[in-house]
């Protein structure tokens, strides 16, 4: 196949076989400076034929799903690359992969990889029957769960040591999360210099912080038990605020407010989103409600800087290892805990939610 770049920085070119006149859905998800998501439609002509080109300044995971079946296949899109595939829409294992540099390598560790990839679909194969022929389920659940330990197990071997063999080269960073989940970040840090803060730093920061996060909230939950009851006074805790300063949450109990502990990140989306109703709230009820937020599982710089761009203007400190959200029961963000004047726990909140407002102005009005 022969390629050429277009005035974008990227461009993937593709030949479906098996679908015509259909629409391509792209996505993939942008971190800098926010979080982004990014959603591309891109038509698929009679023959199958397709192509789209993009400015990008990071390699990102991009998301290819086919309209009219919804099979989602994964790809990356890399900055100063080409590339251009053929083969079937519904199995990516089987596809023909060409293309400037990069690509060219990562098509044969995707061989590399393929037998693997086949042992996956014939497991998934056997259970689809079993299921067709009215076997047990639990029985077939039990087995296909077995198999793919095995298989996987062998394919983390292989992609381990493709990366101890190759830390300068960034198909390595392609394969981090082909790995048990406890040599992802030993894995990173092997790689070279030019590989890790290069074009795949964005992607490469996303896995990083993703089993960072992991890793302390594994190590707080070892030495920190929940601690968190509704109905019973709120645990204390102490912080450095965005200042330095250290601050205790009973310190502020007691004074005739309620009080929120919002748990959050600057790498929460949902997070972000939900500033302007609070802000919204917290200016129409803050003669009698307090707002403490708890930065988790982030870095202090991107904490601070999302904080000064969001305009929040409630309390701020900052979690450095995750033993205040284990205490407190944070299973996901954003989490709210509503705290009464004497300083009980009325209610939790996971998520963004009309409840919590609701609340509010019940307790608030």
């Amino acid at each position: 196949m022969s390629l050429s770049l277009s005035a974008q920085n990227f461009t993937v070119k593709g030949h479906f076989t098996d679908v015509a006149n259909d629409t391509l859905l792209i996505e993939y998800v942008k971190r800098e400076p926010d979080r982004n998501v990014v959603n591309v439609s891109v038509p698929i002509d009679a023959n199958g034929f397709f192509s789209y080109s993009c400015n990008i300044g990071w390699a990102y995971f991009a998301e290819l799903s086919v309209q009219s079946n919804g099979v989602k296949s994964y790809f990356f899109f890399v900055p100063d690359e080409s590339v251009e595939i053929e083969g079937q829409s519904a199995s990516m294992t089987g596809w023909d992969i060409d293309g400037t540099g990069f690509y060219q390598r990562l098509n044969a560790v995707n061989r590399l990889m393929l037998p693997f990839d086949k042992e996956f679909d014939a497991a998934r194969a056997r259970y689809d029957k079993g299921m067709a022929d009215g076997l047990d389920k639990a029985m077939l659940d039990s087995v296909r769960a077995a198999a793919n330990r095995d298989i996987n197990e062998r394919l983390w071997k292989v992609a381990g040591q493709y990366i101890r063999e190759h830390p300068d080269d960034e198909v390595s960073a392609t394969l981090l999360l082909d790995q048990d989940y406890t040599d992802i970040l030993p894995a990173i840090r092997m790689l070279s210099p030019e590989v890790r803060y290069g074009r795949f730093k964005d992607y490469i920061d996303g896995i990083d912080s993703m089993f960072s996060r992991l890793e302390k909230e594994m190590a707080a939950a070892e030495s920190a038990t929940l601690e968190l009851k509704e109905g019973k006074k709120v645990p204390d805790f102490t912080l450095k605020d965005i200042d330095g300063n250290d601050f205790s949450l009973h310190s502020i109990l007691g004074k005739g407010k309620y009080t929120v502990v919002d748990f959050w990140g600057s790498w929460c989306s949902w997070c972000i989103k939900g500033f302007p109703k609070m802000a919204e709230y917290y200016e129409r009820y803050k003669d009698r409600l307090e707002i403490v937020g708890v930065a988790c599982y982030d870095k202090e710089d991107r904490w601070k800087a999302a904080v000064d761009r969001n305009n929040i203007p409630w309390l701020q400190v900052f979690s450095p290892d995750g033993r205040t959200e284990v205490r407190f029961g944070v299973t996901a963000y954003p989490y709210k805990v509503v705290v009464s004047p004497k300083g009980k726990v009325i209610k939790c909140f996971m998520g963004e939610t009309e409840e919590f407002y609701e609340m509010l102005d019940k307790k608030l009005k």
